[in-house]
């Protein structure tokens, strides 16, 4: 990652400005909304070690100490995707996170804030992720 972000500082002209978002290296949260409140439920679960954020990470650290960009501002967010139920969320995670999982004890939470069909409710996943602005050292 180090060589991707000396050619991108290669491509900015003098003074020019990148913006990296990367993957905080923590379990992502899940939550259920329902009836104007929030449930924590659980976290996904992930058979990864987080190695590639940590290594994204590491690479911009490197080329902040090496003085090829200067670090600008950082503010970390959750990104937040939404499903209309459980169904959806695992058919997601089924086509597009192969290594991560939800874990029993967190389907049956989800499962008991759930139960009143009365209620609309929407799965939420929180994924905590950090903004990083360099400037061109």
């Amino acid at each position: 990652m180090v060589h991707a972000l000396k050619i991108v500082r290669d491509a900015l002209s003098s003074g020019g400005c990148l913006i990296s978002i990367q993957d905080l290296p923590v379990p992502n949260v899940i939550e259920v909304h329902s009836g104007g409140k929030s449930m924590r439920v659980g976290w996904l679960q992930s058979k990864a070690d987080f190695m590639e954020e940590r290594s994204a990470y590491a690479a911009l650290i490197r080329v902040v100490q090496d003085g090829l960009f200067i670090l600008e501002d950082e503010e970390d967010f959750d990104f937040r995707i939404y499903w209309d139920g459980i169904k959806e969320l695992q058919d997601c995670l089924a086509d597009n996170w192969e290594s991560s999982y939800i874990p029993d004890i967190t389907l049956k939470r989800i499962e008991d804030v759930t139960s009143n069909p009365d209620l609309p409710y929407k799965v939420v996943l929180k994924s905590p992720a950090r903004m990083t602005k360099l400037r061109v050292g």
